[in-house]
């Protein structure tokens, strides 16, 4: 992907984690379920978008940076699954992975 195509995705990234948040602090303070599920969904794509932007990052198959993408795709997706057939197990595991693909991610940063 060209410069200008990584620019736009991670603009469109950080609108998501904006939006986000602004949503969640919606849903908190006026306990909101419908829109504390919307948050919860929103999660999930933004686990997904930056997993795909740190897959069209690395170098190699091989490498932490692919296995953090692939945490936070396959955890941002469970997410949504977790949220559309509230299955709790669903929602740890998706929990651990996100996790994960954040550990994976800054083992790579330290790692250079």
């Amino acid at each position: 992907m060209d410069v200008a195509g990584r620019e736009t995705r991670a603009r469109a990234i950080v609108a998501l984690i904006v939006g986000y948040f602004a949503v969640l602090a919606y849903a908190t303070i006026a306990a909101d379920p419908l829109a504390a599920t919307v948050a919860e969904v929103g999660f999930g794509v933004i686990a997904m978008a930056v997993g795909a932007t740190l897959y069209d990052r690395a170098e190699g198959t091989r490498s932490a940076l692919v296995a953090a993408a692939v945490c936070l795709v396959i955890g941002g997706a469970l997410s949504i699954v977790a949220v559309l057939a509230d299955v709790t197990a669903v929602d740890s595991l998706s929990s651990l992975l996100v996790f994960a693909g954040v550990g994976c991610y800054g083992y790579a940063v330290l790692r250079g």
